[in-house]
């Protein structure tokens, strides 16, 4: 009971949190609080996953809930990649204009 009380405090907060964010990333938001929401219900009514995992051939709740994190997590960290390398693709442009921007003929004496 102890336990349950915490998670629910603690998928309240996390809901209340993403909400918050949503005018930057509704997507993410939006889903945040999903997932959030999901998992209050989950942890209020436990037996609750067990039958949607039945239902879906998986023998326990969680399970189910085990492969629906790990789901989850490679499709943030491929989401964080995507963006990772979006970020750096911008900053190797950036890069280049500088340099051609600031480029100078060398001088007679700097040439080998």
């Amino acid at each position: 009971m102890i336990a349950q009380i915490g998670l629910l405090g603690a998928l309240a907060a996390l809901a209340l949190y993403a909400l918050s964010q949503r005018r930057r990333t509704p997507f993410v938001a939006i889903a945040i609080a999903a997932g959030a929401v999901t998992g209050a219900v989950l942890v209020a009514a436990p037996g609750m996953a067990t039958d949607v995992a039945l239902a879906v051939g998986i023998g326990r709740g969680a399970d189910l809930v085990f492969y629906v994190f790990i789901l989850l997590t490679l499709a943030a960290v491929f989401n964080l990649h995507l963006r990772q390398r979006a970020q750096l693709e911008t900053l190797t442009q950036l890069t280049r204009t500088l340099a051609l921007m600031t480029a100078r003929q060398p001088t007679p004496d700097e040439r080998p």
